[in-house]
């Protein structure tokens, strides 16, 4: 029988043509791939390449091949990718949000109902979260907006109003609020860690230059040492004391004011009762 690796030597090789070229994106030898190409046609007992004094093929046989292995290793990926959801699902809560700023007081809530329960978290694109709700390897979401999935249950759990911070000395330091529209163009610092909030600002600042920074505590040195302009919310700055040379200015922009939901499927409401009492 071919092993899950010898089977993916052929769909490579029937995708990309040549022995080097599969040799290189599966990082292993020819004659590897030449001994499981040996192994496939004893296993089917036909033969699957035509082969030339410089050169090796698929014929028609192996073309067929090819395709039903394609189908079963897509078939032992989903396999796996399910069982190991469900393991996880038994031992690990898994939670993905849009949003950093809301993730530890959920973490220290559910913490607390579910002592026994190890917990995961990720930072991913509001797509990216219902794609994994819907697959089960998330139990629960935290999304800037409220589903109108009938499937889904979500409750509100909080709210975000996304500002800048701005040197004293800065030219818009004094207003009361400000559109992104009126700073695009600036020079700015950008820390990355910010979920859904990195495509709105990209969005409505196409102009602008990020400086993005990975580490938190470098990003918070360099808001405190610099002059650049960067952006805060509410929560974030009852969080973070940021230099006293600064001045946190509200948004004008609707996109930037966000209200969270945590959100479960329909069939999970009963583990998460605690947190869905609206």
């Amino acid at each position: 029988m071919l092993s899950y690796e010898e089977m993916t030597y052929l769909v490579a090789f029937a995708k990309n043509g040549t022995l080097s070229g599969v040799a290189e994106q599966c990082h292993i030898s020819q004659p590897t791939i030449t001994r499981a190409m040996q192994k496939a046609e004893t296993e089917f007992g036909v033969p699957l390449f035509e082969r030339t004094k410089n050169s090796i093929n698929f014929n028609s046989n192996g073309v067929l091949a090819a395709e039903e292995i394609s189908l079963i290793l897509k078939q032992t990926d989903d396999m796996i990718r399910k069982i190991r959801a469900y393991d996880r699902a038994n031992r690990t809560i898994s939670i993905g949000s849009g949003a950093a700023v809301q993730i530890p007081d959920l973490i220290r809530r559910i913490s607390e109902s579910y002592p026994e329960m190890a917990i995961s978290t990720e930072l991913k694109k509001p797509s990216e979260l219902l794609e994994g709700l819907e697959n089960n390897f998330y139990q629960l979401i935290v999304l800037p907006f409220e589903p109108d999935k009938l499937e889904y249950c979500s409750v509100k759990i909080g709210e975000e109003h996304l500002m800048f911070l701005l040197p004293k000395k800065h030219r818009f330091a004094k207003r009361k609020s400000l559109n992104m529209k009126e700073m695009n163009g600036e020079k700015m610092l950008l820390f990355s860690e910010i979920g859904f909030w990195a495509d709105i600002v990209i969005r409505k600042m196409p102009d602008s230059r990020f400086i993005v920074q990975n580490e938190r505590y470098f990003f918070e040195e360099l808001v405190n040492s610099s002059v650049l302009p960067c952006f805060t919310s509410d929560l974030v700055n009852n969080e973070h004391r940021f230099s006293e040379g600064r001045v946190a200015i509200p948004i004008g922009d609707p996109e930037v004011n966000v209200t969270y939901y945590l959100v479960c499927k329909k069939e999970n409401r009963k583990m998460f009762a605690n947190f869905f009492v609206k």
